[in-house]
């Protein structure tokens, strides 16, 4: 931050912000993320301090992804998509599910 930036917000140096979900009163410099490009305005800080927004992206990557074993490749502890792995996943949808084109993968490697 230059040293007009500073001047600018100068004033929010001392402001504190209850973080509204976990309710603990934080610097509004140091522990809120900047969502919007004044920073002379209180307003320009996430209401949600950083941890707890870290910890919701957390949660809601765990919710997408679960690890565990590949139904296909049989890779253990990776993040699978339903039953199978990011890879094996993106292998399927490549293919469409094309179930005679992948009869002739098994057979061509089977060889």
């Amino acid at each position: 931050m230059n040293f007009e930036e500073q001047l600018e917000t100068e004033h929010l140096l001392l402001v504190d912000r209850v973080c509204k979900t976990c309710g603990v009163r934080k610097s509004l410099l140091a522990d809120y993320y900047k969502i919007r490009k004044n920073l002379s305005l209180k307003s320009s800080y996430s209401y949600e301090c950083k941890t707890c927004t870290r910890d919701r992206i957390k949660e809601k990557n765990r919710k997408k992804y679960k690890l565990g074993k590949c139904e296909i490749c049989k890779k253990t502890n990776i993040k699978l998509v339903t039953d199978i792995c990011q890879d094996c996943n993106k292998f399927l949808n490549q293919y469409n599910h094309d179930v005679d084109t992948m009869k002739n993968f098994v057979l061509y490697l089977s060889k």
